[in-house]
């Protein structure tokens, strides 16, 4: 028989494996689209079915994380690697919001037009890119984190460790924005 704890460590891996499959995915699928410099409304339906998943999967990892915390809520309030992760899924959490309530609707407002041509899309794309960023970043760290045991720094080590990553993950991505969002009108 299988307890409680294994379930929901099982659940979690699901969670993990949804959330960040399908923000990989769309991040994959949005890049892929711009090449041509239009966003079809296809492509954003795509998109949307990955966005799906990562809410699926922030569900799972929230519910199934929530089980195993309540479990040894001691252990885990002393431990430097949950409250690490806990504060980068907290982030994921808040930058999906902030994807779904101003790049999205953005996004649908442009499909199927050349996006260079918008002015409203193109002062806004370093935002986008910001955003897809620390997407991805944030996934990473709380896939790693979650395959460790433990680890060997401080809360507040481990999170300036993380904030240097995004960091300059977002300044490489403003560096060589031009080539993943063309700026050029042709």
């Amino acid at each position: 028989m299988i307890d409680t704890h294994t379930l929901f460590f099982i659940g979690h891996l699901f969670g993990i494996a949804m959330g960040a499959g399908g923000a990989f995915m769309s991040d994959l699928m949005f890049f892929s689209s711009i090449r041509d410099r239009i966003i079809s409304r296809t492509e954003l339906h795509f998109m949307r079915i990955g966005s799906m998943m990562v809410w699926a999967g922030i569900v799972v990892l929230v519910i199934t994380g929530t089980g195993l915390f309540l479990a040894d809520p001691d252990v885990f309030l002393a431990s430097s690697k949950f409250l690490t992760k806990i504060t980068i899924v907290a982030v994921i959490i808040i930058n999906g919001f902030v994807f779904h309530i101003w790049h999205i609707p953005r996004l649908h407002r442009h499909a199927d037009m050349h996006f260079p041509s918008s002015d409203e899309f193109m002062r806004r794309r370093p935002w986008l890119l910001g955003s897809g960023v620390v997407s991805m970043v944030s996934w990473m760290f709380a896939i790693i984190l979650g395959a460790l045991r433990s680890i060997p720094y401080s809360y507040t080590t481990a999170m300036m460790f993380y904030i240097v990553v995004v960091i300059l993950g977002v300044s490489t991505a403003y560096i060589i924005r031009n080539r993943l969002l063309p700026h050029h009108k042709n």
